[in-house]
């Protein structure tokens, strides 16, 4: 009876001890497995994907685009603003030459209207701007239109006769009169293209970034499947173990249940000896 106890007691000891080594041995397993997987996924994010290349060229077309569209914009807004500034100073030039073009004949007070008249077209003409862009050619007919501000600033009447006397000056302002026009139409022209052009930018801009997100959705995609993929992996290698032990655990308790001898009946005469 006694060989017995003691057998399951060293038994129950053993098993004990058995239990506290499999839980840090455990633990240092899943410590490994865990590392193990963080590796894969660092491996499986950092990855170059089938679609990086695809994806890298659409980066670098959007960011081009993106960039594209502001100085667009500017261009086309400071086209807009010059436009109005050749329309108004195509009237200020019609009221100009107004003033000496009743008759033949120049008077000494068309004269002095005509350069309050002249001081201010000139004026409006030097405060044009030059725009430029690399996608557009305007034949530059602003800078030609401004290379005559001088010659129209210095621009003078004399008193006499309109045809003879002034003829050269009349002649000037007919060649301005058609630069204006020139340039008022090559520029409403240039807004309209600036226009068509910013369209197609941000059409073709959409189009890139919708390819762009669904390619970069589905490698996402892919690779939150294969991160699944490896966190069931490690679920179920560390639930095979742990079952593995239990079950083996099990099996040990049995045996050591069955070397306790059951206690006799009560009122056994055996009980004198337990």
């Amino acid at each position: 009876m006694v060989d017995s106890v003691l057998a399951s007691d060293l038994a129950r000891a053993g098993q004990a001890g058995i239990r506290s080594n499999f839980e840090i041995q455990f633990n240092n397993l899943q410590n490994t497995l865990i590392g193990r997987f963080n590796e894969q996924v660092d491996t499986i994010n950092n990855a170059q994907s089938s679609a990086s290349h695809r994806i890298t060229a659409l980066q670098e077309t959007s960011k081009k685009l993106v960039a594209s569209l502001p100085l667009l914009e500017a261009y086309r807004e400071g086209n807009r603003n010059n436009n109005g500034q050749l329309e108004a100073l195509q009237e200020e030039l019609a009221a100009l030459r107004a003033t000496i073009s009743d008759d033949d004949n120049v008077t000494a007070d068309e004269v002095a209207a005509f350069e309050a008249k002249r001081d201010e077209a000139a004026n409006r003409l030097n405060n044009i701007y030059i725009f430029v862009h690399n996608d557009f050619n305007d034949g530059e007919v602003i800078q030609k239109l401004k290379q005559s501000h001088a010659e129209l600033a210095a621009l003078q009447p004399v008193v006499g006769s309109l045809s003879g006397d002034n003829s050269d000056l009349t002649t000037f302002l007919t060649d301005l009169d058609n630069k204006v026009a020139n340039a008022i139409s090559t520029t409403s022209n240039t807004i309209t293209s600036v226009l068509f052009l910013e369209t197609s930018v941000q059409r073709e801009f959409a189009v890139a970034d919708t390819e762009l997100l669904e390619l970069t959705f589905e490698e996402q995609e892919k690779r939150n499947t294969r991160i699944e993929d490896l966190k069931a992996d490690l679920g179920n290698t560390l639930r095979v173990i742990s079952l593995s032990f239990e079950i083996n655990s099990s099996f040990a308790t049995a045996l050591t249940d069955r070397l306790q001898q059951a206690p006799p009946p009560a009122g056994s005469i055996l009980n004198i000896f337990s």
